[in-house]
């Protein structure tokens, strides 16, 4: 059973499992940036950042609403908004911590600030102060599998039946660094197949299901494809264009 509740700035919707519940916030920002609360019996732990001023009020004060303590974040690929978390524990990767401090995320926070100013919190990054382990990890009495992708991490959440990673989007782009990225994208969206997840939570999409998966696989299977029997840029962008129909708001394989 899931309700959505608008707030000053985005919506939250709230999937209920009895015990646990689980909050998802649509920013509905410039990035299209998610967020996520998991509410347990006495206390909340989050996932992510919001990242602009209005965001960060609104998130905050929804966190507020519902009655119980948030000491504990995960941040994975969201550091911006050190600011709204005084007091909290900062989870994350080794790696992740490498790449919030001084690596890909943090050069790719800054180009941000660059573009949309002090409104977004670039200038603010969270400094993760405990850290996650592969495999299980409990906090604050909930359990958590994390999945070590390098820079970044995937969460499960095992009450949900339920994955985060950075992006997924069945009706957006994805961005692929190479062919070697590819191929890996393409073990990852397996696995998530093969473990059944009912819900795939992203930072840049609404909660999805199956399908999803489904659709982004053969998307990146596809450009694969188009990216080997390509001689030059140029080429592989126009072929791109081909197979794909792009629209505002989703792109579908033809």
């Amino acid at each position: 059973m899931s309700t959505t509740k608008n707030l000053s700035s985005g919506t939250v919707t709230v999937y209920d499992f009895g015990k646990i519940k689980l909050h998802a916030y649509d920013t509905k920002d410039a990035l299209c940036d998610a967020a996520f609360i998991v509410e347990g019996e006495t206390s909340l732990v989050g996932i992510e950042l919001p990242a602009f001023t209005e965001n960060l009020s609104a998130w905050k004060e929804y966190i507020s609403s519902i009655n119980k303590p948030m000491n504990d974040i995960i941040v994975s690929n969201h550091p911006a908004g050190a600011d709204f978390t005084s007091g909290m524990k900062v989870w994350g990767t080794e790696n992740a911590k490498k790449s919030i401090s001084g690596g890909m995320a943090f050069g790719i926070i800054q180009g941000l600030l660059k573009a949309f100013g002090p409104s977004f919190h670039g200038d603010k990054m969270v400094k993760i102060t405990n850290i996650l382990n592969e495999g299980k990890n409990t906090i604050s009495g909930i359990d958590f599998v994390i999945y070590d992708r390098g820079s970044s991490f995937d969460i499960e959440i095992p009450f949900a039946n339920a994955i985060y990673t950075h992006m997924l989007g069945k009706f957006v782009h994805s961005i692929i660094a190479s062919d070697a990225h590819a191929e890996l994208m393409i073990k990852i969206l397996e696995s998530y197949q093969k473990a059944d997840y009912k819900y795939i939570l992203s930072s840049h999409a609404n909660v999805e299901q199956q399908d999803a998966v489904t659709e982004k696989s053969a998307y990146v299977k596809k450009i694969r494809s188009l990216a080997a029997q390509c001689k030059t840029q140029e080429e592989f962008i126009a072929d791109e264009k081909k197979p794909f129909q792009l629209t505002p708001e989703k792109i579908t394989l033809k």
